[in-house]
């Protein structure tokens, strides 16, 4: 488990004090973005009174693994977590990157058992949701289950817009472009700048995600440098022509 002091830092605030994590859907900088957005203080409290705990994961650790069954959904509140499946033959498939203000594991609802693995890629902070609990509370609370809805179909859509890049006939530099536009608009959501990111994963993990060898992540990020469109150093990237690098995005396939 992470020191207090450090989840203090993740999260952003003095919110909590040197002896408990105690932070509150409240008080939550992320809340805004989360499934409190639309409730007023009573639903607020009932929702808290459903969430089980705040877990922190150092990196590398697991939330839930492939096929494990299925029990609640995950707010991230800190850090960054991948998902990932194990094929029969050993592959391995990265299925998605979740980011501070998202709500995933929606994906186990259908047949009551998570499809990938999660895994924290640096210190991360989650709020752990139990379904059954949640379903129930939405019921009372149509604001909670149409906000719920919300979420889902916005991640369906995201998620859709963003494998539509990703076609085996995409070129590399429309999937690197579409990848670093989407960290952009999520920080942007976040409330955060959306012309300086960091990168959430390795340049492998980034090719495996995006479908591509490293050494063509590697040489279209060094292609991007080149044309003044990013500057990079490690995993510090920053924006400098916005309209260049959404270009190739809005280029008609040939």
């Amino acid at each position: 488990m992470l020191h207090h002091k450090v989840v203090a830092e993740l999260i952003g605030s003095d919110l909590l004090c040197s002896h408990e994590f105690n932070l509150s859907c409240d008080t939550c900088r992320m809340r805004v973005l989360c499934l409190p957005a639309a409730l007023d203080p009573r639903h607020l409290t009932a929702l808290e009174g459903i969430i089980d705990q705040r877990r922190t994961l150092s990196a590398g650790e697991e939330l839930y693994q492939q096929n494990q069954a299925f029990t609640s959904l995950y707010a991230m509140l800190a850090g960054s977590i991948k998902t990932y499946s194990t094929h029969e033959d050993g592959w391995i498939r990265i299925t998605g990157c979740h980011l501070p203000g998202e709500i995933f594991g929606f994906s186990g609802i259908n047949e009551s058992r998570y499809r990938s693995t999660a895994r924290a890629l640096e210190d991360t902070v989650v709020c752990e949701i139990p379904f059954d609990d949640l379903e129930g509370l939405c019921r009372k609370i149509p604001d909670l289950q149409s906000r719920l809805f919300h979420l889902m179909s916005q991640r369906l859509v995201e998620d859709h817009e963003l494998a539509a890049q990703f076609l085996h006939k995409r070129p590399a530099r429309k999937r690197i472009a579409a990848f670093l536009m989407s960290l952009s608009t999520r920080a942007a959501r976040r409330g955060e700048p959306s012309l300086e990111l960091r990168l959430p994963m390795s340049r492998t993990d980034i090719g495996n995600y995006l479908g591509i060898t490293l050494e063509t992540v590697c040489r279209e990020l060094a292609r991007l440098e080149k044309l003044g469109i990013v500057s990079l150093h490690k995993r510090d990237l920053t924006i400098l022509d916005l309209p260049g690098l959404r270009a190739p995005i809005c280029e008609k396939q040939d």
